[in-house]
């Protein structure tokens, strides 16, 4: 897949699964720890691979047995984990649009730890970033947040979520996309849950409910969309995608509001808009990037 259209309407797709995947996420914490309810979705995000690549013929026993391959499921899935731990707490302290719009912050992240390791930008590529980023001040309120603390984990978040999104971009063209993501997940899993069991409480569902939460954000969010985010990645320029799966912001907005009622100022419809644009900005031509070292 090398069309720049095609691969900028997968990192939107998934932007839309990972803005309505902060429902169940939100609503999963009811039933469950943070990590515990980590551990059982990634672990289902694993297990909705199992099939898939035991269909496909790409996928061999020697891919399963490639040093490499683990080692950088290992990293991944080591980063995963702290991104997806952080997100969950936050989701304790403030809202699905507050966390879902912080997450969105990765956006200058990556273009700032990217430099340090050889990635150049063009000037509308920056000014699209810093529109998109002013956005997300706006959408937050302002950075008036009567949530701080929550607010501040998801920050933390968003530079772990910009380091696993550069590595992905460096490293995954290298492996078997689908198996490369079976062991993140299964190592996120494993981390979750030693997590969970020694620090939390909840780690299984008091009701059947409390399964489904972690079932379909397994499924649908883990198994597909980071699936997806794995194989499209090395097609695809890292900040111009951070961009876009930023928009997971808007997605993350109108999914607490129509599941959560929970409401969006008209600041923060502003800065949805001003998202939007520049992430279109940074998609035009001759934005002169170009990679003159490697990670």
């Amino acid at each position: 897949m090398r069309s720049p259209i095609a691969v900028n309407l997968v990192l939107l797709l998934i932007a839309v699964i990972w803005g309505f995947g902060f429902v169940p996420q939100k609503l999963g914490m009811q039933y469950l720890g943070p990590a515990a309810f980590n551990a059982l979705r990634f672990a289902l995000g694993a297990a909705t691979l199992v099939p898939v690549m035991l269909l496909m013929k790409s996928v061999s026993k020697r891919d399963f047995a490639n040093r490499a391959t683990v080692e950088v499921g290992l990293l991944l899935g080591f980063l995963l984990f702290v991104g997806a731990l952080l997100q969950q707490i936050s989701l304790q302290y403030t809202s699905v649009a507050n966390v879902s719009f912080i997450t969105g912050l990765y956006t200058i992240v990556v273009p700032l730890i990217g430099y340090f390791l050889g990635y150049r930008y063009g000037l509308i590529v920056w000014a699209g970033g810093l529109i998109a980023v002013f956005g997300l001040y706006l959408m937050a309120g302002g950075g008036d947040s009567g949530a701080l603390k929550g607010d501040l984990i998801a920050m933390v978040g968003a530079i772990v979520w910009a380091v696993h999104l550069l590595v992905i971009a460096e490293k995954a063209a290298k492996f078997n996309q689908i198996v490369l993501s079976f062991f993140q997940f299964v190592f996120c899993a494993l981390f979750s849950l030693c997590v969970a069991a020694i620090y939390e409480q909840k780690v299984l569902p008091s009701e059947a409910i409390g399964y489904l939460w972690p079932l379909i954000n397994g499924v649908v969010v883990v198994g597909v969309a980071y699936t997806l985010q794995v194989i499209i990645m090395h097609h695809a320029e890292p900040f111009a995608a951070a961009l876009i799966l930023s928009l997971e912001a808007i997605f993350g907005a109108l999914a607490g509001y129509l599941w959560l009622s929970e409401q969006m100022s008209l600041a923060a419809l502003m800065g949805a808009a001003l998202m939007l644009f520049g992430c279109v900005l940074a998609q035009l031509p001759n934005k002169n990037q170009e990679l003159s070292a490697n990670i």
